[in-house]
């Protein structure tokens, strides 16, 4: 075999490789959903998106991270009922409560999560295999303020 295709070779096992990688699930990599608050009309406000899809078919092992930004003047907070924040306590034990969160203004928050199943919003439509959980702000929460929903697949 010549030198040249020997080079063709080792290229195109690199380059497979590379793309298997790339294109392979990552089993355990760290699930990341962003929200971002919105000032709205009569001093009310909202995270988008309002609807999120979060597969955990794959890999329900791996952290989900929630990314809350907050470009807003004002101070807003993220309520999901039956989203748990895992918190790592000073002796490195995970402890979870229920998730809240308060972002100043200009502030980007960023939190580990996991889903109570049996604490999703029954109320939501949800397909079989999912579960549903709503978020919203509880602080600029108005009357005709639609929340969002979190749609988890597993």
């Amino acid at each position: 075999m010549s030198k040249s295709v020997s080079h063709i070779i080792q290229a195109l096992s690199a380059l497979s490789l590379i793309a298997w990688i790339v294109l392979s699930p990552r089993v355990g990599a760290t699930e990341t959903s962003r929200f971002s608050a919105q000032e709205l009309e009569n001093q009310q406000a909202n995270w988008t998106p309002q609807d999120v899809v979060i597969d955990r078919s794959h890999d329900t092992e791996a952290g989900v991270l929630f990314v809350l930004d907050n470009p807003t003047t004002r101070t807003h907070a993220f309520e999901a009922p039956g989203v748990l924040e895992q918190i790592v306590a000073g002796n490195r034990e995970v402890i979870t409560r229920p998730l809240r969160v308060t972002v100043a203004p200009g502030e980007t928050v960023e939190v580990r999560v996991r889903f109570a199943q049996g604490e999703a919003n029954s109320e939501t439509q949800c397909a079989e295999g999912a579960s549903c959980y709503r978020f919203y702000c509880p602080l600029h929460r108005g009357d005709n303020d639609p929340g969002g929903t979190i749609r988890v697949i597993y």
